[in-house]
């Protein structure tokens, strides 16, 4: 009896390659920038640069070219990023099914940036609760870049951001322009000032907010800009860090003017600081994928809204 050929002999291997192996390979398509790839997903720059070598080694093709300076996708990453991507859009979109059609009736997951969650959220909650009863929004509050990620993600439906440096597959509404504020203590030289010059600060101790929004990006250019130097620069990642220590006249704190809601209180003033360094204020969400009725009703009452409900009560004294 002759042997009975070996119909596995010349079959493919198996591969193992997984989703989150492919969503890094699409973010860091997008970004071209490990540490950028990294930040959206909370992990660090080498573990990205590992799964992204296993990835290639698992499938055996070279997807990047690195230098150090930059990340460019190869010619056969490129084709293969016009075929995954929309497949790992559709497969989150599979497993994440509540922000999607068949999610829950009255249900709308929104996320926001740390900071602004409280200072700029309640007050817009409140407005949608009152406005929109039916409608629940539950709130997911993440460092910013997880914010965008949940969003392009599918899996939050809205998010709340201060000025992005990319919206790419996002389409954005600004809600309010929000400018930079002096915190002062009661005993400072400054504390009566009705506005103050960017270069008023030159030689004092500076309390710089470095958070999850890239404050501290906007801070230091508006320093740059206005010749602020000689000045020591603590960097604290809470306002309220950043408020208290003013308070405590251990230099003048920089924050965004929105961070009033949850620091002000008799013993510090938020002062405009002049010229204004504005950062945009935006809600955004999904250019892929048309919003759910209830969504789509959070989006529009948020837009109408937050003119009123969050310049007005963030207005500071003349």
């Amino acid at each position: 009896m002759r042997d009975q050929p070996n119909r596995n002999a010349h079959a493919a291997p198996s591969l193992s390659v997984s989703l989150h192996q492919l969503r890094l390979f699409v973010t860091l398509a997008r970004h071209r920038s490990f540490t950028r790839a990294g930040d959206e997903f909370g992990i660090t720059q080498s573990a990205v640069s590992r799964s992204i070598r296993e990835l290639e080694d698992e499938i055996a093709l070279r997807l990047f070219d690195r230098t150090t300076r930059q990340v460019a996708l190869t010619e056969t990453g490129r084709k293969l990023l016009a075929r995954i991507a929309p497949l790992v859009e559709e497969l989150e979109a599979t497993l994440r099914p509540r922000a999607q059609e068949g999610g829950e009736p009255g249900v709308v997951n929104l996320a926001s940036s740390c900071g602004l969650t409280a200072s700029v959220l309640p007050a817009l909650l409140a407005s949608c609760h009152e406005r929109l009863p039916d409608i629940t929004v539950v709130v997911m509050d993440r460092p910013q870049n997880a914010v965008l990620q949940l969003v392009r993600s599918g899996e939050a439906e809205l998010g709340v951001v201060a000025a992005p440096a990319n919206l790419d597959e996002l389409a954005a509404e600004p809600l309010f322009a929000d400018g930079l504020a002096a915190v002062v203590g009661a005993s400072h030289r400054l504390n009566a000032a009705a506005r103050i010059d960017w270069q008023q600060l030159r030689g004092t101790p500076l309390l710089l907010l470095d958070d999850d929004t890239g404050s501290l990006g906007a801070i230091e250019a508006a320093l740059a800009l206005h010749g602020v130097t000689g000045a020591v620069r603590q960097r604290l990642t809470q306002p309220a860090a950043v408020a208290r220590m003013a308070e405590a006249g251990l230099g003048v704190g920089i924050l965004p003017m929105h961070a009033r809601a949850t620091c002000d209180n008799a013993r510090t003033r938020f002062i405009p600081l002049v010229p204004d360094a504005l950062r945009t204020i935006m809600l955004v969400r999904r250019k892929s994928r048309a919003l759910r009725a209830s969504a789509a009703s959070v989006w529009s009452h948020v837009i109408a809204a937050s003119s009123h409900t969050l310049v007005t009560s963030q207005a500071v004294e003349a």
